[in-house]
């Protein structure tokens, strides 16, 4: 079966037995959009004339058809996570599960036509307001999350923690755990951050409050929809530091001054802002080295000799 009838014959039941179609409502065009580099992305319009967007992931030897399937369950928790705070866009799930006798795992959800976001500094400053408000809306008095999730095709734990500096610890620990054994070179500066790391987070004069982040927010992850309201997609959600956001936003760069000033309308800087943003940079420039290799090494070692300074 071809992942097309596939999708017409699963989805379509899902999403029957989910009330989002009426029982006589069906997929009838599914056509293949693209997708990133975990993902393959589905275009589904029913016999109703509504759109589905449908994400596809084959299992490899790095992910079983489970754990595909796990994955697209946390995003789901986490897409509803960030829909519940009301603040800015994000498309509303649907349905998970396997096709194909599980050979492919798969997301459908909300279908959002999507506009420009080039030219146009308003936008931004949209996305920068909003943004803020996402990381100030009230949740847990702790840092985790509902369940574990992934960023990229890599295990992130979330397990709930009273402490953001060791939340952190943590997840930094896991990435050059798995980083080390082929990059020794990360040895010492690495020990010497985690060594260190409180210190990043003494100067701030109040406590750390729990903030809901996107966890993985780069420039492929929003786009506007047709009317220019800022749309955040692929999330692997947290409640975090509110600067947490900002690391994978500074590595991969696409956001303007406008957006910045915006956001820190909302949420000043804080002392230390600088080195710790390059903190949550490391993180997910670690992350790259381990999904994609030696490429990523050097933006490591430079990110760690600017830290450490």
């Amino acid at each position: 079966m071809t992942i097309p009838e596939a999708i017409k014959h699963s989805v379509t039941e899902k999403l029957q037995q989910a009330n989002t179609f009426a029982h006589d409502e069906v997929l009838e065009n599914v056509k293949n959009i693209g997708g990133g580099c975990i993902s393959d992305a589905y275009l589904c319009t029913s016999s109703a004339g509504k759109r589905i967007f449908v994400k596809t992931c084959q299992p490899s030897r790095k992910q079983s058809i489970d754990e595909i399937v796990e994955m697209f369950a946390s995003e789901v928790k986490g897409l509803k996570a960030l829909v519940d705070t009301k603040t800015i866009k994000v498309p509303t799930p649907y349905a998970y599960g396997s096709l194909d006798n599980n050979h492919y795992g798969y997301l459908a959800m909300e279908y959002i036509p999507l506009g420009s976001k080039y030219g146009a500094s308003s936008v931004q400053r949209k996305l920068g307001e909003q943004l803020a408000s996402l990381h100030l809306a009230s949740g847990p008095k702790q840092f985790g999350f509902e369940c574990n999730n992934t960023i990229g095709s890599t295990p992130q734990d979330n397990t709930w923690c009273s402490d953001w500096v060791e939340f952190l610890r943590r997840r930094l620990t896991y990435q050059f755990d798995l980083a080390i054994p082929r990059y020794p070179q990360l040895t010492k500066p690495a020990q010497e951050l985690l060594d260190r790391l409180d210190t990043y987070f003494d100067m701030i004069p109040d406590k750390i409050q729990p903030s809901l982040q996107h966890g993985d927010l780069w420039s492929g992850n929003w786009n506007v929809d047709d009317e220019g309201n800022p749309v955040i997609i692929d999330p692997a959600p947290f409640w975090g530091h509110n600067e947490s956001d900002l690391g994978i936003m500074k590595m991969f760069g696409g956001f303007v001054s406008d957006f910045y000033k915006a956001y820190h309308e909302k949420i000043p800087k804080q002392p230390g802002y600088e080195k710790r943003v390059d903190i949550y940079a490391l993180y997910h420039t670690v992350n790259h080295l381990n999904m994609f290799g030696s490429s990523y090494l050097g933006s490591c070692m430079s990110l760690l000799s600017e830290i450490l300074k």
